[in-house]
């Protein structure tokens, strides 16, 4: 009986980890989740709901080459490309570090509604690529720790 009771319980163990493995989302299911929020924020103009998905410490290396170190200065980054227009993030690439990291390349494109059509929307892509890494935080959400553009000033 005890045996058996030990087999039941190492298979219901192994089940449950079977089960909590096939539940975790893919890092390319991750970074879509991501890049949704990002262009759901930015669509809305909310640069505090952009900023949520930026570790505490994170930097932001712009395409003129500056450096953001901290929420503020990525705050007028973010802001000052909310004021030039909509834009939407397309993941490109998405590579794993490890079990806490993953890296993305993405496109940016810039939203216009053509004169006189109404409803029809166009994309002009951005001239450059955004080179994220994202990592776990302790609550199992994903944020952003550092990002790179590359690519002409969008601002």
């Amino acid at each position: 009986m005890k045996r058996s009771l030990s087999f039941v319980l190492a298979f219901v163990t192994a089940g449950m980890a079977v089960f909590s493995w096939a539940a975790e989302p893919s890092p390319q299911q991750i970074a879509e989740s991501r890049a949704a929020e990002w262009n759901a924020a930015f669509a809305r103009g909310k640069v505090d709901d952009i900023l949520s998905l930026y570790t505490d410490n994170a930097i932001l290396l712009q395409p003129n080459g500056a450096v953001s170190r901290s929420m503020p200065e990525i705050r007028e980054f973010w802001r000052l490309l909310i004021e030039k227009g909509v834009y939407a993030m397309d993941i490109v690439t998405v590579r794993s570090g490890d079990d806490d990291t993953i890296i993305t390349t993405a496109t940016l494109s810039d939203i216009k509604s053509l004169q006189n059509s109404g409803r029809q929307i166009m994309k002009y892509r951005y001239n450059g690529v955004l080179y994220s890494v994202f990592k776990r935080q302790p609550d199992g959400s994903w944020k952003a720790k550092a990002q790179e553009w590359s690519g002409s000033n969008p601002i």
